[in-house]
């Protein structure tokens, strides 16, 4: 399975979503994250990591000569997608992940980006909610009605704004193993509901 995370937006949790299905589809079969950005943060999680993960973290150069070694490929693309760059992922790729905040700014991107991807004929893209705010405001239900008003598919999950992210960042490791937070737990329960959703059926 081959499954690109896509934005030309960033502090999007482009990384952190690549970082975390990643570690998801390592616990079914061998899996490489193709760090396509040129910021190298996949590359830079995995380095400031004390354990090994349990994927391959790889650049794009590095793809051929590895590729026959790993069963599914997470690939983390570069901040600003070319027109071309969306065609190549249609072509290539069985699920383009487009993940996008809550906030109007962030939305207008993504949405340009799923019309681009939709304008090709892509079948294959979804957004993602990410950084959705723990209180009971509206701002989920108003972002699912801007995207369901402009018919862009969407995951029925999302990933929630815990500081169990940030934490997990800083010394390289999933979320899940964040110590002395409660809401680690929570926050990886998230971006499993969101990682089933996606590959169901397809592996």
């Amino acid at each position: 399975m081959i499954i690109a995370i896509a934005n030309n937006k960033g502090g999007v949790a482009k990384t952190t979503t690549a970082v975390h299905l990643a570690y998801y589809l390592s616990t079914m079969a061998a899996t490489a994250l193709v760090d396509g950005d040129p910021n190298r943060s996949a590359m830079a999680w995995a380095a400031r990591s004390e354990t090994s993960f349990p994927f391959r973290v790889i650049t794009e150069v590095q793809l051929p000569r590895l590729a026959k070694e790993f069963r599914h490929f997470v690939i983390d693309t570069k901040a600003r997608t070319e027109p071309e760059d969306l065609k190549d992922l249609v072509e290539s790729c069985d699920l383009i992940v487009l993940p996008t905040p809550t906030s109007p700014d962030d939305m207008r991107v993504t949405a340009d980006t799923a019309l681009q991807l939709a304008t090709i004929g892509s079948q294959k893209h979804r957004v993602l909610l990410t950084k959705v705010p723990t209180n009971r405001g509206t701002d989920e239900q108003d972002a699912r009605e801007f995207f369901a008003e402009q018919d862009i598919p969407l995951f029925r999950g999302r990933i929630r704004h815990y500081s169990a992210f940030q934490k997990a960042f800083l010394p390289g490791i999933p979320v899940f193993e964040v110590k002395r937070d409660r809401n680690a737990k929570i926050a990886w329960a998230d971006y499993k509901s969101v990682i089933k959703e996606a590959v169901d059926g397809q592996i």
